[in-house]
């Protein structure tokens, strides 16, 4: 189900001095009609925003926020963000910096007296992902444990439990979802109150943020969205909100497309940091990660933003501080495709550069050339698919990943064949023997996945 699309082209001069757009149309048609093709496809469905100087350029919806009821979703559904909400952690800590309350080079244990990780890990070790610290959703009662996560005093056992991944802090860097949850048990302690208590009063209605806030499963929350994953057969199936990491200080926050260019509007301003705040905030570090927010570069522009991705949750948040222009877009289907593909050809629409067309995931696109007939299943027949899809291979976990998804539809030949390109790829990888040995055991070729477990053993 797709909505009207928004389209003002009043404002659109902005985009490459009024001519950006690679034909006759606008900018903001060619967004629609782009976001229109991402729909027909069933890659994205959920809102999208294009903003100017907090002047929205373009914003639509499409698809369903309940299947079940035919429920559409609107400019004002609220949507799972993921670890977008990190973000916001990041300004609150950053608030009781500029309070005197907390500081950046402090050890976390100086804050929460059972720190188990001696004193070597600051605050600045914990905003910048350099910590060392772990992943809680690693831990082995993590999943046994999840329906009863609430309260951050709820993670940290399991956070407190794990081994640091590196000894020396600020050495490297390591993502932890755990570093971050810690850094909400700081704000809870400098401000004796819990941080949704915090971050409601501090930030969310300061910037008018009236539809955001913390959500569990279990609640009834208006206009929420309810996530949805895909298998490779291009089936939709539910009940991703019940895998879905309960949120906390690291992410999982619901809210709007509308409320997330608040959000942007209020950091332009002072009205939650000072700018010299906001400099340190948005100064990276290593892998151009600075407090809780990512720093690139995307066609000549400084980028800063934030992305989340679980079950059922794709999200992208980008701001583009030098020329003002803010692109939101949030999903309630798995997978980056539900958000990159989208964000990615909107900014380039946005500054007048050529984008990736719209396209399904390889792996639903393998599935439908195989049962369709359109490609044979082989190395050069998969090959082929994949350069005339445009697709980029560059890890083995991608293609390993997908053959599993083919053997869980029962498809043992596909699942042959992908792997069979994965091994053709990264001959070098053992786990690419393995795999394929598993296939070939499951179609019933016990000679053939008996040679294949050998040879995974000496690569």
């Amino acid at each position: 189900m797709m909505l009207k699309s928004r389209l003002y082209p009043g404002i659109l001069c902005f985009l490459i001095a009024c001519g950006a757009g690679t034909g006759s149309q606008g900018p903001a048609e060619e967004m629609a009609e782009v976001m229109a093709e991402f729909a027909r496809l069933d890659v994205f469905s959920g809102t999208v925003m294009v903003a100017k100087g907090g002047e929205v350029v373009y914003q639509d919806a499409f698809g369903e926020a309940n299947k079940d009821h035919r429920v559409a979703n609107t400019l004002d559904t609220r949507y799972n963000i993921g670890s977008i909400g990190k973000t916001i952690t990041g300004v609150a800590i950053m608030q009781l910096v500029e309070q005197g309350k907390v500081e950046l080079n402090a050890p976390a244990s100086s804050y929460l007296e059972d720190f188990p990780y001696g004193d070597s890990i600051t605050v600045h070790h914990l905003l910048s992902h350099t910590s060392g610290m772990f992943n809680y959703m690693a831990h082995p009662d993590y999943r046994a444990r999840m329906p009863r996560l609430r309260r951050i005093g709820d993670w940290l056992p399991l956070i407190y439990d794990q081994e640091l991944v590196f000894e020396s802090p600020g050495e490297r860097f390591a993502y932890s979802n755990s570093g971050i949850v810690t850094l909400g048990a700081i704000i809870e302690k400098v401000t004796g109150v819990p941080y949704e208590d915090y971050i409601r009063a501090n930030i969310l209605e300061p910037a008018g943020m009236t539809a955001t806030g913390i959500n569990y499963p279990e609640e009834i929350v208006p206009n929420r969205a309810s996530g949805y994953t895909k298998s490779v057969s291009g089936r939709t199936y539910t009940g991703a909100i019940l895998q879905v990491p309960p949120a906390s200080a690291d992410g999982g926050i619901e809210t709007t497309v509308g409320d997330l260019l608040a959000f942007d509007r209020a950091l332009y301003g002072e009205s939650l940091l000072s700018e010299e705040s906001k400099e340190k905030m948005f100064t990276p570090n290593l892998e151009g990660y600075a407090y809780c927010w990512g720093i690139s570069m995307a066609h000549g522009r400084k980028t800063i933003g934030h992305g989340g991705g679980a079950p059922g949750v794709s999200a992208s948040f980008m701001r583009y501080p030098d020329d003002d222009v803010t692109i939101i877009v949030l999903s309630n289907y798995s997978g980056g495709a539900s958000s990159r593909q989208p964000a990615k050809a909107l900014e380039a629409l946005a500054f007048g550069k050529k984008y990736d067309p719209p396209r399904r995931p390889l792996g639903e696109a393998i599935y439908r050339a195989l049962k369709d007939g359109r490609t044979d299943a082989t190395v050069e027949g998969l090959d082929a698919l994949v350069a005339e899809g445009g697709y980029e291979i560059r890890r083995p976990f991608d293609l390993n990943t997908l053959g599993y998804e083919m053997l869980g539809e029962g498809e043992v030949e596909m699942a042959i064949a992908v792997f069979e390109l994965n091994l053709d790829r990264f001959a070098k990888d053992p786990n690419c023997y393995d795999s394929l040995a598993e296939a070939h055991l499951t179609g019933g070729d016990r000679e053939r996945a008996i040679t294949l477990y050998r040879l995974s053993l000496i690569h």
